[in-house]
């Protein structure tokens, strides 16, 4: 009888061994993009495409927070605000909300400042700009498999932009975000991110609403 008992802990632990390690398996890869938490540490995220080449510097926490740099070559909230070339200094803030499942979210926060050149339609000319944002965001990761998350969500880049003999203007795009990360290995996560949907602008000589987009590529290093 002990015998047996003894042979039955020993699969038990063996069973809640396997159920643990196969968890921990398919957890999916971290991520910085969606809303998986970061757990520990830092990384780094760098990106290129449109509007910008961009790099954060990411630490764990509560909430997680990075520092960011842009270099700034176009739309800069994704439509009404065609910047010629400028740099960009942000500062985002992450907290994770839920985790359900396979689903994690979160809530981002990224307040920045842009100076550079904006080209203005129909004068073929270029004004000095300064943009100050306060973008809000809720990031979704849906892991797919072990080494795969989807990303989603969606994120509002509001900013206000003050152009040189010009009255301010404000754009309010409302984006609906998809994308996807690749675990390629312990230290090495590309991802792809893709934003769009309709921007509003409002201004002294009215109001317009446009569609805007934003896309990137990039890698995230742990």
């Amino acid at each position: 009888m002990d015998y047996d008992m003894k042979l039955k802990h020993r699969w038990l632990v063996l069973l809640m061994g396997t159920l643990l390690l196969s968890g921990t398996a398919h957890a999916g890869p971290r991520s910085v993009v969606g809303g998986k938490p970061i757990s520990s540490g830092t990384a780094h995220n760098v990106g290129i495409g449109w509007p910008s080449v961009f790099y954060e510097w990411w630490h764990a926490g509560t909430p997680e927070w990075a520092l960011a740099g842009e270099i700034v070559y176009g739309d800069w909230s994704g439509a009404f605000s065609d910047v010629t070339i400028g740099g960009a200094f942000e500062v985002p803030v992450r907290w994770h909300l839920s985790r359900s499942g396979s689903v994690d979210a979160a809530l981002r926060l990224t307040p920045g400042v842009l100076f550079g050149e904006i080209s203005r339609p129909k004068r073929f000319d270029d004004r000095f700009v300064c943009g100050l944002r306060g973008e809000f965001a809720i990031p979704v990761s849906i892991r797919l498999d072990q080494k795969v998350n989807l990303i989603t969500g969606g994120t509002v880049p509001f900013s206000v932009l003050f152009v040189e003999s010009q009255d301010p203007y404000v754009v309010i795009p409302i984006l609906a975000r998809i994308g996807v990360e690749i675990e390629a290995s312990k230290a090495v996560t590309p991802w792809l991110l893709f934003e769009f949907g309709p921007t509003i602008a409002a201004g002294d000589v009215g109001s317009d609403v446009d569609f805007g987009f934003r896309v990137w590529l990039g890698t995230t290093l742990w």
